[in-house]
């Protein structure tokens, strides 16, 4: 009985640790899914970095008081996402379009940068661009002003090479300074 124990107990501190060191930390049911979607989701989170793991509401509430996280009432069946070293919006993305693709499963609540979300707030940020796409936006739109004033610099440049070679042709290329 006591070696029962201990393993919770142990679940309990990695579930912690996991929790505090994710930017996102998602609860979803996810009831409907077969074993081998499970699977295929766990490999796409696993890629990015980030863990889906089925536990105990009554470990997970635990841990996420170890992890000084408020959490709201857990029921029924939780698969709990932890983000750990993946970009924490592409995780919840991967996890809200799959459950909507497969029409089965809900998002039930979680942190996102340690404050307490509702599910249509991972709805809302699972809309969002990921981090690629909003750099590339990002240094796109700062590139832009410096690509048209390097254009117009240069175009003022040509148009003074071109007056200067005119004056000197019409002064016979001396230069008369």
């Amino acid at each position: 009985m006591a070696m029962v124990n201990e393993e919770k107990v142990n679940q309990v501190e990695e579930l912690a640790k996991e929790a505090a060191a994710s930017g996102a930390v998602v609860f979803s049911d996810y009831s409907g899914l077969t074993v081998a979607e499970m699977s295929e989701l766990r490999k796409k989170l696993a890629v990015l970095g980030a863990n889906l793991q089925v536990v105990k509401n009554t470990l997970l509430h635990l841990s996420l008081e170890k992890a000084d996280l408020k959490d709201g009432e857990l029921a029924g069946p939780t698969a709990a996402l932890f983000s750990r070293s993946a970009d924490p919006i592409e995780s919840i993305k991967i996890l809200v379009s799959y459950l909507k693709e497969k029409a089965k499963g809900k998002i039930k609540f979680g942190f996102f940068e340690k404050e307490p979300m509702a599910a249509e707030g991972f709805a809302e940020l699972a809309m969002l661009p990921g981090k690629a796409a909003l750099q590339a936006r990002l240094i796109a739109h700062l590139a832009s002003p410096i690509y048209r004033l390097a254009y117009v610099l240069s175009s003022q440049q040509k148009k003074l090479v071109t007056v200067l070679s005119q004056i000197s042709k019409t002064r016979g290329g001396v230069n008369n300074g």
